[in-house]
């Protein structure tokens, strides 16, 4: 009986033995690789991929897997040259300034009367044209010029509308006197409806040529 439970108790160890030898072969995870030979398994994310004949070939570091270049070629040239060229000539017309259709430079004016012609200070001569617009009672109004001293001219004009238009005129002043200043003043004005008294009055100086006063001497 002793020998029978012997070789039981031998047997049991042998059986043992065999499993443990068994297990620790079967393990191969853990051994490591031999020199030389590829890399079994994913080695924990070196970036480098087994090629198909066993040996280590870098990825190419293409996101996504797209290998191809992406060239993105959208090149916006903005052309769009906004050439605003709109030159923006204003032409405005004021008083002393061209008015606005073509008409004239003013060179005197107030609420009755615009003159486009003399200028103030210009030469004048024996006679000389006035021109510009009225804007009076029936178009009516008068004129009056003198050197300080005596009225040299006077007169009357109708012009081409009356107020509450505008009304074109052009009367020739002639002098019926000589000079006795080198300057006169001419008064354009228009007469009141009440008493006929002189209102909306527009003085205007001018400068006579020399030759008058000469004739004025001798």
């Amino acid at each position: 009986m002793k020998t029978i439970r012997s070789l039981m108790v031998v047997a049991v160890m042998l059986v043992l033995a065999a499993a443990v030898l068994a297990g620790c072969s079967g393990n191969s995870g853990n051994v490591a690789n031999a020199p030389g030979t590829a890399p079994s398994g994913n080695q924990g994310g070196s970036g480098t991929h087994a090629g198909n004949d066993g040996t280590v070939k870098d990825s190419a570091d293409t996101p996504n897997g797209d290998t191809g270049t992406n060239a993105d070629t959208n090149t916006q040239t903005n052309t769009g040259s906004n050439s605003n060229t709109g030159a923006g000539t204003n032409s405005g017309a004021a008083a002393g300034s061209a008015a606005e259709g073509g008409q004239p430079k003013i060179v005197s004016s107030n609420e009755a009367f615009r003159v486009y012609e003399p200028a103030p200070d210009a030469v004048v001569g024996k006679s000389f044209t006035v021109k510009g617009d009225a804007r009076v009672f029936e178009a009516a109004f008068s004129y009056s010029l003198e050197d300080g001293h005596n009225v040299l001219a006077e007169g009357h004009v109708t012009a081409g509308k009356g107020a509450p238009e505008w009304g074109a005129f052009a009367f020739t002043v002639t002098l019926t006197e000589m000079p006795t200043s080198p300057t006169g003043v001419l008064t354009i004005y228009e007469s009141s409806a009440k008493d006929g008294s002189p209102v909306h009055e527009l003085h205007i100086a001018y400068t006579f040529e020399k030759s008058l006063l000469k004739l004025e001497e001798q």
